[in-house]
């Protein structure tokens, strides 16, 4: 164990909440500033006959909504804004999505030689460099062609998940084993505490001076973050040894050691769930829990446009009351996410019954904001939102009841990195799809949200009928399981790089649950009996933190 404090990782842990906070805000500058330059109407004209009615009718029955928050009853200047907001956001995801989903394996795989304050600093340069073009274009109105050059340095270092990941080792290599679930909980508490008063401030402020000094105070955190892991983090890397890399796995005292970085240990990751010693049920569950969750974190990334979705009419909405929602949003999925899991568990509900139960959740929750017209119904959403996530914090728990201790490792590798694809590639996607259909259909893709959440559900109806068939010599034993730690994006802490995801309703904000697995073990032969740190994923890159 290092020498480190845990109050200077907390320090940049509470740092790192807030600036993605402040970072969070810029697609609602992004839609005002294009709410703001529309051009004129014999420079845009509706040629679409549908798109005409469209506007009449928007003009007519929903805008009126809007007219006492001093926004544009403009239907043509909503739509182009909207459509403008949309393709930026489509395209800068676009530029980072291949340098993200590059840099978090490569940073990953190569920390021995590089080390974790290395790795850790890497993506902080990388936002510093990012929100000085911010400000850049923001001062000296420079073409989008700048906003697309600070996404793509931004994902060349690695992103916010990299931070999260390394923040996430330190803790764990920091605490001893006895202590590390109440040390995350109290970390996953402040981290909620710290989203829900920086997100309503934050609207408040922005109703009062604008978005210019948020990202100057972003800048400065950052900065300071920097210093304090230059500081306060010196001895970080000095009992490592020179082959551990960060995927990797170590107890308190003795570091776990690895096969040297090659080319061959890149290829296990993409072929550990073939194996001709595992049983054919084995990978049969393996392969539905995986593609269950491949299916829901795209179903996630369809709720990226959900800011222009609520900045359009029929609601309008403001900063304050983006700044409201957001911290409501971050209190109930904490707490109730917490006590649906302890419900469930306490009536012996196993894992894929819990994972199915949230997929109705999310199909409800999805339906409710696509058919929304009042505000109370957003915030009703809330409630269902919180009891939608199961499926990310339970994919890894269920995948190790058919690993090896020796496959964990790189299976649960390959679940991160195929989160990362589906996240960063499914928000430009959907922000692309968003632009192109909010003049027709501006809740297609929430629709395609709830239809998404069907999948998963099978899968998980499939995964349920395959473990009750299995024999219980299919099932690894819990020494097995138990003989080495590990680490995935849901073990990690939860970051966001994407405006978007401030208010995505498909997620669970932060939680960290020690999960009284005992009880599911009584219910489910096939579950292995370990206590799991559930801890809410990024999609992404996505919860907010």
């Amino acid at each position: 164990m290092s020498n480190i404090s845990i109050y200077a990782i907390a320090t940049i842990l509470a740092i790192h909440t807030i600036i993605n906070c402040l970072t969070s805000t810029v697609g609602q500058y992004v839609y005002r500033y294009y709410l703001e330059i529309y051009p004129n109407s014999s420079n845009y004209t509706v040629t679409n006959a549908y798109h005409a009615f469209y506007v009449v009718d928007v003009n007519t029955n929903e805008t009126s909504t809007c007219s006492h928050k001093n926004i544009s009853r403009d239907g043509d200047a909503q739509t182009w804004a909207q459509q403008s907001s949309a393709e930026l956001f489509f395209w800068t995801s676009l530029v980072s999505s291949c340098p993200v989903i590059i840099m978090t394996y490569v940073l990953g795989l190569y920390t021995p030689q590089l080390g974790k304050r290395v790795v850790l600093l890497i993506p902080m340069l990388g936002s510093t460099i990012q929100l000085i073009l911010w400000l850049l274009i923001i001062y000296f109105r420079l073409s989008e062609l700048w906003w697309y050059t600070a996404a793509f340095i931004n994902g060349l270092s690695g992103a916010g998940g990299v931070i999260s990941l390394t923040l996430t080792l330190i803790i764990t290599e920091n605490t001893p084993e006895n202590e590390r679930s109440s040390r995350f909980v109290r970390f996953g508490a402040m981290q909620t505490a710290i989203a829900a008063i920086a997100t309503l401030t934050i609207g408040y402020y922005i109703s009062w001076r604008g978005f210019n000094d948020l990202y100057w105070m972003a800048l400065t955190l950052q900065i300071l973050a920097i210093v304090i892991v230059l500081r306060f983090l010196k001895g970080l890397d000095n009992h490592v040894d020179e082959r551990t890399h960060l995927l990797s796995s170590s107890s308190n005292d003795e570091v776990t050691v690895v096969e040297p970085v090659n080319w061959r240990n890149f290829l296990k990751v993409f072929t550990v769930l073939h194996s001709n010693q595992r049983s054919k049920k084995k990978r049969i569950s393996l392969f539905l829990t995986l593609f269950a969750n491949g299916f829901f974190t795209l179903g996630s990334a369809c709720f990226a446009p959900l800011l222009f979705y609520l900045l359009n009419a029929p609601f309008c909405w403001t900063s304050k009351d983006i700044g409201k929602f957001s911290a409501l949003n971050a209190l109930t999925s904490a707490f109730l996410s917490l006590l649906g899991m302890n419900i469930l568990t306490y009536f012996g509900v196993i894992d894929v019954t819990i994972c199915a139960i949230s997929h109705v959740f999310f199909f409800a929750s999805a339906l409710l904001v696509a058919f929304a017209r009042y505000d109370w119904q957003l915030f009703l959403s809330l409630l269902l939102n919180a009891f939608s996530g199961y499926q990310g914090t339970l994919t890894t728990s269920m995948m190790s009841k058919w690993l090896s201790s020796y496959e964990q490792n790189n299976a649960f590798t390959l679940v991160t990195e195929i989160n990362t694809i589906i996240t960063t590639f499914g928000t430009a996607f959907f922000n692309w799809l968003y632009a192109h259909t909010v003049i027709y259909q501006r809740n297609l893709v929430l629709l395609i949200a709830a239809g998404l959440s069907v999948i998963p559900f099978i899968l998980n109806i499939c995964l349920f009928i395959v473990t009750r068939k299995m024999p219980d010599d299919d099932v690894l034993s819990t020494d097995k399981i138990e003989s080495e730690p590990f680490h995935s994006e849901n073990n990690t802490l939860p970051h966001a790089d994407d405006a978007a995801y401030l208010i995505i309703p498909s997620q669970s904000l932060t939680t960290t649950v020690q999960t009284p697995s005992s009880e599911r073990y009584q219910s489910d032969p096939t579950y292995d009996n370990q206590t799991q740190h559930i801890m809410n994923p990024t999609n992404n890159d996505l919860g907010i933190l």
